[in-house]
């Protein structure tokens, strides 16, 4: 079973447009787009936007929105996830990608239960427009979630939120990297757990940074990151994105299991560097993936 590269436009902000980001996929090789909705929208508006994606050849894989279901901003969310789904419909793209949320306390029965709520009429709707909706994973990369209550860093509980909404319009956005910053392993707990239930792909790596220590043992801040790549937090460990090869997820491994499960869906590639960095770095990683793909035979 084939899978297809996209790359995604989380890099860019409201100001950018679509032309870098049809440039940098272009010349990795790529025909498909991960679109952040409204903010990769903002500048020319939806139809000139879907103009300029159709004279640069890209289609859109993904539509991705800043939307959190649990907690607070509920309703801004809600509103979000339909307006999304009525642009996935109207373009052709096939996922629209949403995130957990968070609470003051962590509670997984109580979350997944509160979740599966709000987002169920959500998920119908999606799948009667043939469209999809994933849940990213994540982890606590802002400092908004110090209970660690978004259940989507623990694959358990994720699994069991996956079988309570139980409906074939509502996969997963599979994050390797977010679930190695959030202490899961990939290979052993997080994968075999949630395979069945993967609807799409993210693609980045990280590696953990080990903080400075004085004379007298006492934490200290670590070395500032390589220039063009961004450092996340999560609970006091530390990590720096990093080329798809260099960083400490195998992505050479996973790319083998995911082929061997049939997986035929995306793989959107997101490095998290500066923009200067994005064309070379997207380039390089379109070019591991393909490398991996090829040797498992799931190339398209």
């Amino acid at each position: 079973m084939a899978m297809t590269l996209a790359f995604s436009g989380t890099e860019y902000d409201d100001e950018d447009g679509v032309h870098q980001l049809t440039q940098v996929a272009s010349g990795a090789g790529m025909r498909h787009v991960e679109l952040w909705y409204p903010k990769n929208y903002a500048l020319h508006g939806v139809s000139s936007t879907r103009a300029r994606l159709a004279d640069a050849g890209m289609s859109v894989a993904c539509i991705s929105t800043p939307s959190t279901l649990y907690g607070s901003g509920r309703d801004r969310a809600r509103e979000l996830l339909y307006r999304a789904l009525k642009l996935a419909e109207e373009c052709g793209a096939g996922i629209v990608n949403t995130y957990f949320g968070h609470a003051d306390v962590a509670d997984d029965e109580e979350a997944a239960a509160e979740y599966a709520r709000l987002v169920t009429p959500i998920v119908r709707e999606a799948g009667e427009r043939g469209v999809t909706v994933t849940l990213e994973n994540e982890f606590d990369a802002f400092g908004w979630d110090p209970a660690g209550s978004d259940i989507t860093r623990r694959p358990a509980s994720l699994e069991r939120l996956c079988s309570r909404v139980n409906h074939p319009a509502f996969k997963l956005n599979f994050d390797a990297a977010n679930f190695h910053c959030a202490s899961v392993d990939v290979l052993t707990e997080a994968y075999p757990l949630l395979h069945e239930h993967i609807g799409y792909v993210h693609v980045k790596n990280v590696r953990t940074i080990p903080s400075a220590r004085g004379a007298q043992g006492e934490q200290g801040e670590s070395a500032a990151p390589e220039p063009g790549w961004l450092r996340f937090t999560d609970h006091g460990k530390v990590f720096d994105t990093a080329p798809v090869d260099k960083g400490e997820v195998d992505w050479f491994r996973l790319l083998g299991a995911l082929a061997k499960q049939g997986y035929a869906g995306y793989l959107t590639l997101e490095p998290h560097c500066a923009k200067a960095r994005l064309a070379d770095e997207v380039a390089a990683a379109a070019r591991s993936v393909r490398a991996a793909l090829a040797e498992a035979g799931a190339l398209h």
